[in-house]
């Protein structure tokens, strides 16, 4: 169904004028008419399997339309599988890991005062102290039994 941008009265989708007020309505008719025909190629490929190129129109139709249910239900089905499947990977933990790590050196450097780019000096002045205290232990070992 269409409505006419002029009058606002419903029309059925193949009406190229308004028999109210006359309105040339061809243009929004063959805009309706492609939006049907990408959800239809869109689920013909989906059927066929071909999900990357099915997603791909989908959201060509969204595009057009942003307000298309089947599309934002077809693309949001699409989207919760993969956030699903970021989940499941054995990878990912791997990922999540290390950006715990990553939040863990920025506190630390935060509570420092330090820049991430300043890292460099903190792990040099926590070797310089190490070397410190390893040179004072032996100095006192080797005073202490000569």
């Amino acid at each position: 169904m269409l409505t006419c941008p002029m009058c606002k009265k419903t029309l059925p989708e193949s009406t190229p004028q308004c028999p109210r007020c006359s309105t040339d309505l061809s243009l929004l008719t063959d805009y309706v008419e492609h939006l049907h025909d990408g959800v239809a190629r869109a689920d013909d490929l989906t059927r066929q399997g071909q999900l990357d190129e099915a997603v791909w129109a989908y959201l060509e139709v969204l595009e057009v339309d942003p307000d298309n249910a089947v599309a934002r239900r077809q693309v949001g089905r699409v989207a919760t599988a993969v956030r699903e499947f970021d989940r499941a990977a054995p990878g990912r933990h791997w990922l999540q890991r290390l950006g715990r790590e990553a939040r863990f050196d920025h506190w630390i450097y935060a509570r420092l005062g330090l820049r991430l780019s300043d890292a460099w000096i903190f792990w040099l002045v926590v070797a310089a102290v190490l070397i410190l205290f390893f040179a004072l232990g032996f100095l006192a070992g080797w005073v202490a039994h000569p």
